[in-house]
């Protein structure tokens, strides 16, 4: 089994303690794997500490940025109200205007036009049969106005079948 990258670092910063030590030079003198990322965690670690920058250089550079910084965030003076730029496109331009020209030309019409006023006609406060004109005159039939036969015959015209079944019978008495 192969070591992970952690127990590689761990060996290449020497923090790894003798029995584990030994095992771990052990691994790598066999295996071609390991000994391969281990040159190339080593050649990483090289790298780094040689792209360490000293003390002086931050120095000059902090004072760059913080110039840089201050010239382009803070001394810019802010024109006045008057003197800005007003930019609009070209969509957005035309469309404020066709409004405009709605506004204006609807203004015009509703200004010249005759007036006309609105008189509601005469409303009485009660409500009887005298005042109440019927739209409908049809009376609304319920179920219970069709005969059985009438139902039966309508259902049998739409096209279903209906089986009768019959709970009880009781006499009919005539008085």
């Amino acid at each position: 089994m192969c070591l992970d990258d952690q127990i590689l670092n761990t060996y290449l910063d020497g923090e790894l303690e003798e029995p584990f030590r030994s095992q771990v030079e052990e691994h790598m003198s066999y295996c071609s794997a390991c000994r391969d990322r281990y040159k190339k965690l080593k050649n990483l670690k090289l790298m780094v500490e040689a792209s360490v920058i000293s003390d002086s250089e931050i120095e000059t550079r902090k004072a760059n940025v913080l110039r840089m910084i201050e010239n382009t965030c803070f001394s810019k003076k802010k024109p006045s109200f008057f003197k800005r730029q007003l930019r609009i496109n070209l969509p957005a331009f035309a469309t404020v205007a066709a409004a405009f020209v709605f506004v204006f030309v609807g203004s015009i019409v509703y200004i010249n036009r005759e007036t006309n006023q609105f008189i509601p006609p005469n409303v009485e406060n009660t409500i009887d049969e005298n005042n109440v004109n019927l739209v409908n005159s049809k009376t609304v039939k319920t179920i219970d106005d069709y005969s059985l036969e009438e139902i039966l015959d309508s259902l049998d015209k739409r096209g279903y079948t209906v089986d009768l079944k019959i709970k009880g019978v009781a006499p009919v008495t005539f008085e």
